[in-house]
């Protein structure tokens, strides 16, 4: 007997998951603080991408999505380096996999990840293996109006293109792992959402200052004054602790507010934002602690104009840990624009311009002032500048190939962190 999914119950599995140079912006724990971090993990679980069909492919009572991928990237610079720059041509090749078993009435099962390897021709010591980001396995249990879903988010990634505050560094592997639960409650016009998650971020010997672990906490309450419009208060916690004393160990605070809004079939808006408080315990003798006291704003509109054309605007101001040695944090403020443009049923065009303007201290090194241990202190400033075009072209329901180009722009006010960057990128797409 064929199996027949549920309708009434829409898929978290994603048609196919797309692994594209063209697209560097990724999930890395290490960045994230508790606020996001817990609204990226609620996104990725609640969003439905399909409605399984009757003829979904399956084994048993497991719908499953399968895809292979394979593309080559030409980088002007691979390093962000401002001066001795140094091309590549990138290979990456790899699967997808997409599984969901509806285990009972009221639990299901799901897994989406994938598996690749990035080589790259010239510089072979940075080719290596690569998991998705964002890979996850989870499972809900769900009840008339209340559910709690335990999830585990894996990535090995080794590019640092998405890290608007890095330079001078090719590849920077980084092996993430999150593990939590997520419980949300919808009795009548109220909402309530509440996460706990425990996560782990290794990297090479080269790049041990990234070694940490994390405690995060996230809740929220709020009003539903229509089925996709809601607004309330949130709030979130995280305790990180690093393993070499070179990093500070930190607690942070924020709370704020919060509205989902759907104006119109066509158009929502979503928006937040709050104060955050970090404070910082120096594992270096001697040294300080310190604090931060500063804010996170997120503002996003997604429009679709015609059943052809639809944009996106975000504006996000966030407070992440450091992507550098001796640097506690980074301040950034990331602006996005990107419009798409289904030009026939098989031809897509995108295209998107991001902005970052970003904040962050480096301790250089330290030295003694009669007894005292004194950091040797500056703050960069930096802004990167970047924008993505691409054409995808269905060949049949199961290829897609995608052209794409992509330039960026780094300027700092210190001296050697500067540079320019371009890269071409084809890419096959095969869904079987």
């Amino acid at each position: 007997m064929r199996y027949k999914p549920r309708p009434t119950r829409p898929s978290l599995l994603r048609g196919a998951l797309v692994l594209s140079f063209l697209s560097p912006g990724v999930f890395i724990a290490k960045g994230q603080d508790a606020l996001f971090n817990s609204i990226g993990v609620q996104n990725a679980i609640n969003s439905p991408a399909f409605v399984p069909a009757p003829d979904q492919p399956h084994l048993g009572p497991v719908l499953y999505n399968l895809g292979a991928y394979s593309s080559l990237t030409f980088n002007d610079n691979i390093n962000g380096s401002q001066t001795n720059a140094e091309s590549d041509v990138l290979l990456q090749t790899g699967i997808n996999l997409g599984l969901e078993w509806p285990a009972t009435e009221h639990s299901d099962l799901r897994l989406n990840t994938g598996f690749g390897y990035l080589h790259y021709f010239r510089f072979t010591s940075n080719s290596g293996l690569t998991v998705t980001p964002g890979s996850a396995l989870s499972y809900a249990l769900s009840w008339n109006d209340a559910s709690v879903t335990f999830y585990n988010q894996a990535s090995y990634t080794r590019q640092v293109t998405a890290e608007a505050a890095v330079a001078n560094v090719a590849t920077q592997p980084q092996f993430g792992n999150t593990a939590g639960l997520l419980g949300e409650w919808d009795p009548g016009h109220f909402t309530f959402q509440t996460s706990y998650s425990h996560a782990i971020n290794l990297s090479d010997s080269a790049h041990d200052y990234l070694n940490n672990s994390l405690e995060q906490f996230f809740g929220r309450a709020g009003w539903r004054f229509a089925a996709k419009t809601q607004a309330g208060a949130e709030a979130s916690g995280s305790l990180t602790s690093y393993q070499v004393a070179s990093q500070s160990n930190n607690s942070s605070y924020s709370i704020g507010a919060y509205l989902e809004w759907q104006v119109t079939p066509w158009l929502q808006i979503t928006a937040r934002g709050g104060p955050t408080y970090y404070e910082f315990y120096s594992q270096s003798p001697g040294v300080a602690n310190s604090s931060l006291n500063s804010y996170y704003v997120s503002f996003s509109v997604n429009n679709q104009l015609t059943d052809f054309l639809s944009q996106n605007l975000s504006l996000v101001r966030s407070i992440q840990l450091g992507a550098n040695q001796g640097s506690s944090y980074v301040q950034q403020l990331t602006a996005s624009y990107s419009l798409n443009w289904a030009l026939t049923r098989r031809i897509n065009l995108s295209a998107s311009l991001n902005y970052d303007d970003g904040q962050q201290p480096f301790v250089l090194g330290y030295f003694d002032f009669f007894g005292f241990v004194v950091p040797d202190q500056v703050t960069e400033n930096y802004q990167l500048y970047s924008g993505d075009l691409s054409a995808s072209w269905q060949f049949t329901d199961h290829l897609e190939a995608t052209l794409g180009y992509s330039h960026s722009q780094r300027n700092s006010n210190l001296s050697g962190r500067a540079y320019s960057a371009d890269s071409v990128t084809a890419q096959l797409n095969y869904r079987f």
